[in-house]
């Protein structure tokens, strides 16, 4: 806007009278903005409509066909052993269940493998439940053959890499499949897989068997260079020769009867277990009893003989045997004359049976000796042999297997069930989810029981939501008092703003009558009525102004017992099928569902249109104001042309008469000079 400066000529405030003249100008465009205003409310009111229409008919939805929820069924479990949970198809009683043994994943591991260890290029194969990859290896590190089953076979198996001691490392691998079927099958390379000791041979192979039966005649001193410790121990050859058990430090060789041939793969199989010496036991040589003098003791006049036993039993401190290792087996060899020994340690406390790969030690040697010792404690050592694979392909034999693939095996009701999985178990009990968590020591109960819960919640959010939409709707269509007139058009609140609007209060009357109304009940026990269970528009003796308010009341305890007592009747009452064709047709709900389908459905649906309405009046008037605003801009430069245009001319008007003037005042002056 240029800046002016009215008045200078005519003395008139031009500026004061252009901006009344403005303001008279621009009084339709606060009135429009009131309208705009007034609009947006609208609009906003139909949103919120939108919404609790929309939330009474979703909740509504919920209360028949396959949503509802009267026929709900929970289960418990009496033990933590067994989860569960129930659905609608589920019988209502008690099983019991006793779970004998959770199912497991296989899960086998390789020797400890040293870090640096280069292992040869390989070719073999992994099989899961009938999906198998083959493996084939470059060579490299344990690691290395960690990454390439990763890579390949990363669907069927995981697999873990794990330090043990040192430098050495485990890697395990996992099948993905629980159960029996999920065993992990090994097959190819099995002197590389034999190296790394994932496997020990071929499932089910034959064995050459040599057994060895001991005969005390045939065991010697032990004459080899290994520095052993004083010794007096016993050993005993038990069980028709089967077993052998040495108590304290001993050292023997046992004479084969038969020199043996030994092959790459000959192992020297046994079963072996070892006490540890309880505290204060010594050896096998008992302790002397130091006796004293003779006492003499008088009591009651009566002369008594005894002797002092010494407390000390040991007449001088034993000293202490070195203890090279706890026990051990070893093998014996010659060759020209000379003798070749290995010995093979083994864990003290430990109690399992043995396999030592003889074969690496004494490929294409023969034995002559068996070696068996204890430094402390007591050793047995039993069902001795020495076997030797016979060549054969086929599965292989997996060596260090920490869980063996296996069914989980439960009792139902006493009738043994088994499953290949712990979890998501739909197919024991019908309509019941069980998991498995552990085994149980006693049968657990699992008691189905009905579960009214979610049913009661949703029948309250329908009460809820309805309430929330009579409110609601009730303050739109209400007459609003105004004291003077013209006030009404000014209001901003929410009240009144469809005041008299026959599409949303004859919604209103529709759903009020719905909810009112009896419906059609096929039930032994039929519920035609709302009041029926407990809803009502009022308390008995209720005033007539909070009845005729039209809003639900629920009472939750008749509303319960309903439910429990006549699940079917009240499915019925919310939604039935009264033609037959297994549709829904009838029902509170289902009526409630179809009268507001018009002003909820997604797309044109009555509310929406009402809301496009008030759009299009706010664009309209939006625009009005514009073109109004427009028209002011452009009175605004027409009135300050004709203001300086009207002072422009008297500016004119005064210089000339100024001129006049002085002219008129020179002529005079003229005058008297010529008298």
């Amino acid at each position: 806007m240029p800046v002016t400066l009215g008045g200078l000529s005519s003395g008139i405030d031009t500026e004061g009278i252009i901006q009344k003249l403005l303001k008279v100008e621009s009084r339709p465009i606060e009135q429009w903005e009131q309208e705009k205003l007034r609009y947006n409310r609208r609009k906003e009111a139909l949103v919120e409509l939108r919404s609790r229409i929309s939330s009474l008919n979703d909740a509504a939805r919920d209360l028949y066909g396959f949503r509802s929820s009267y026929h709900d069924k929970k289960a418990l479990s009496s033990h933590s052993a067994i989860e569960v949970s129930a659905n609608k198809r589920a019988d209502l009683g008690r099983k019991d269940i006793q779970v004998l043994q959770l199912a497991s994943t296989h899960k086998i591991s390789t020797d400890p493998v040293d870090k640096d260890t280069v292992l040869p290029p390989s070719k073999f194969k992994l099989a899961v439940n009938g999906e198998a990859q083959s493996i084939r290896f470059k060579g490299g590190d344990l690691r290395s053959l960690r990454s390439r089953i990763d890579e390949v076979a990363e669907d069927i198996v995981k697999t873990s890499y794990i330090k043990t001691v040192g430098n050495k490392y485990v890697m395990t691998l996992e099948s993905k499949v629980s159960g029996r079927k999920g065993e992990i099958k090994v097959t190819g390379d099995k002197k590389f897989l034999q190296q790394i000791g994932l496997v020990k041979g071929v499932k089910g192979e034959v064995k050459d068997k040599v057994t060895l039966t001991f005969d005390e005649k045939y065991f010697t001193s032990y004459i080899g260079d290994r520095k052993v410790p004083e010794q007096d121990g016993n050993l005993t050859v038990e069980q028709k020769g089967k077993a052998v058990r040495i108590q304290g430090a001993l050292w023997r060789e046992y004479i084969l009867p038969l020199e043996l041939n030994i092959k790459e793969d000959t192992v020297l199989e046994f079963a072996f277990s070892h006490k540890e010496k309880k505290e204060g036991e010594e050896g096998a040589v008992p302790y002397r009893i130091e006796v004293g003098p003779e006492e003499k003791v008088v009591i009651k006049g009566i002369e008594l003989k005894g002797y002092n036993v010494s407390r000390t039993r040991p007449l001088k401190e034993k000293k202490k045997k070195e203890v090279i290792d706890i026990a051990g087996i070893g093998v014996v060899s010659k060759e020209k004359e000379k003798r070749i020994e290995m010995i093979y340690p083994l864990e003290k406390g430990e109690k399992a049976k043995k396999e030592i790969p003889i074969g690496k030690d004494f490929k294409g040697k023969k034995i002559v000796k068996v070696i068996i010792y204890c430094n402390t404690g007591e050793a047995s050592f039993s069902d001795a042999r020495i076997t030797t694979p016979i060549e054969e392909k086929g599965e292989l034999k997996p060596k260090n297997e920490i869980a063996k693939a296996g069914d989980a095996r439960m009792k139902v009701d006493g009738v043994e069930v088994v499953r290949d999985r712990n979890d998501n178990l739909t197919d024991v009990l019908k309509g019941v989810t069980l998991s498995l968590k552990g085994v149980s020591e006693r049968p657990v109960s699992i008691t189905v029981e009905p579960d009214i819960g979610n049913a009661i919640d949703r029948i309250k959010k329908f009460v809820e939501s309805y309430n929330n939409y009579l409110e609601f709707t009730k303050a739109l269509t209400k007459a609003v008092k105004v004291e003077d007139a013209g006030e009404y058009r000014n209001s901003l609140s929410g009240k009144g703003l469809f005041m008299g609007d026959l599409t949303l209060l004859r919604l209103e009357n529709t759903l009020k009558s719905t909810i009112s109304n009896a419906y059609p009940n096929r039930m032994e026990e039929p519920i035609k009525m709302i009041t029926q269970m407990g809803i009502s528009t009022g308390a008995i003796n209720a005033d007539w102004e909070t009845i005729k308010e039209g809003k639900l009341l629920v009472d939750e305890s008749k509303l319960k017992e309903v439910i429990m007592d006549n699940p079917d009747g009240v499915a019925e009452f919310f939604g039935s099928d009264n033609d037959g064709d297994n549709r829904v047709d009838n029902g509170l709900a289902y009526q409630v569902n179809y009268i507001l389908k018009p002003f909820s459905a997604s797309g044109k649906s009555i509310i929406q249109s009402k809301i496009d309405l008030e759009d299009n009046s706010i664009r309209m008037t939006s625009e009005r104001i514009e073109r109004r605003r427009e028209h002011l801009k452009k009175y605004e430069a027409k009135l300050r042309s004709k203001f300086a245009a009207m002072e422009k001319a008297l500016t004119g008007a005064k210089k000339q008469q100024k001129w006049m003037e002085l002219q008129m005042k020179g002529l005079q002056q003229e005058g008297k000079q010529n008298k």
